[in-house]
């Protein structure tokens, strides 16, 4: 992939997946009411399976923009970037997230490794499941769906965040920042 322009990597690689993943996340949803348990179950795993390719496309996108030496990225350090995007993160509400940053890179090193290998893990517990398929809202933030509807969560140490709104907020602030597509 070292060959796409950032905008094209960003668009056809990186929202693509988020995109899919959403799709796949509210199909499941409308089928989880209806009589077909099998296509319901099948597509929850659609959507599990979407959702790892969009966190680890994502999370790993800062390194893509490095490579193509976007100019807001110039003489940054890995760890700035960081930072910098957590300094940067908001909700729909522009509400400050910092630590979405953190979470989704901490979901795509579990998925990535099977389990989490950094040292310095601050929100996604390190044992059990990192993401799920339930039909509890997240219970840190009002986020999600709402009425018992199945989602994907992230399970953290201080409680459940929802999966979509992770990779929006993270993926509206590298929009905003760069100036690139929004989701």
């Amino acid at each position: 992939m070292g060959g796409l322009v950032l905008e094209n990597h960003w668009e056809r690689i990186v929202l693509a997946s988020i995109r899919e993943f959403l799709g796949a996340e509210d199909y499941a949803t409308s089928l989880w009411t209806g009589t077909d348990g099998e296509a319901a179950r099948d597509a929850a795993y659609d959507a599990l399976r979407r959702s790892m390719v969009s966190s680890i496309f994502l999370h790993h996108f800062s390194e893509v923009a490095v490579n193509r030496q976007h100019q807001a990225l110039h003489g940054m350090t890995k760890i700035d970037i960081y930072n910098e995007l957590a300094a940067r993160s908001v909700g729909p509400d522009q509400s400050a997230r910092p630590e979405d940053a953190k979470i989704l890179g901490e979901v795509a090193d579990a998925i990535k490794h099977g389990e989490l290998t950094a040292n310095h893990i601050r929100h996604v517990a390190r044992n059990g499941r990192v993401i799920e398929w339930t039909h509890e809202a997240p219970s840190l933030l009002l986020e999600g769906r709402a009425n018992n509807e199945p989602q994907i969560i992230v399970a953290t140490g201080n409680g459940t965040r929802s999966l979509r709104a992770v990779l929006q907020n993270v993926c509206g602030t590298w929009s905003t920042w760069l100036g690139l597509a929004p989701l």
